[in-house]
């Protein structure tokens, strides 16, 4: 038996093909100038301070492993901003008060971990970068045996009012997850 809400899930897509049957013409010419106009003012903006964004995001990266390494979960909250947000997997997205709580409590069981990064892509508009690639997580536990765990990463970074980056939003999930996880 289909759920009696699932019908309603097609009216957006109704509605947006009933609005495209319904568009007037456009001056082309006119349209393809606006776009060139706006991809050369976002290529500026993209270039401009390029190497002054990705050294930025080289220091937020390097902040980061340092304090993980270290086990300094405030350290790391510190890096994100006030209104920035992590969403592990199988986990609630959280604050930087979360964030510091949650990594508290992975470090207190006192197993040394070390994390290693490895950027594959960096973009940056504005006051705004991001980043992708590849995290390795090795760990050994004092009466077992060496942990590796690894996967994927996304990290949104935004310039703050004071001149600052910060991290805005990351996002991570495990190809190879530390055994136990999400149990």
């Amino acid at each position: 038996m289909i759920p009696r809400w699932v019908p309603f899930l097609a009216l957006p897509a109704l509605a947006t093909i009933a609005a495209c049957g319904q568009q007037k013409p456009v001056d082309a010419e006119a349209e393809a100038e606006g776009a060139a106009e706006m991809a050369a003012v976002a290529m500026d903006v993209a270039v401009a301070d390029r190497a002054a964004v990705e050294q930025a995001m080289d220091e937020i990266e390097a902040a980061y492993i340092a304090a993980y390494n270290a086990g300094d979960a405030a350290g790391l909250a510190d890096l994100w901003a006030a209104d920035g947000t992590q969403a592990p997997p199988l986990s609630p997205v959280l604050d930087p008060a979360g964030i510091a709580e949650t990594y508290a409590a992975s470090f207190a069981a006192g197993v040394p971990q070390e994390l290693k990064v490895m950027r594959e892509d960096f973009v940056a508009a504005g006051g705004v970068a991001a980043a992708w690639g590849a995290f390795e997580v090795t760990a050994t536990p004092p009466e077992g045996e060496l942990i590796v765990s690894s996967g994927r990463y996304g990290v949104v970074c935004r310039q703050e009012p004071d001149g600052t980056w910060k991290i805005y939003r990351h996002m991570f999930n495990y190809e190879v997850p530390p055994p136990g996880y999400g149990e």
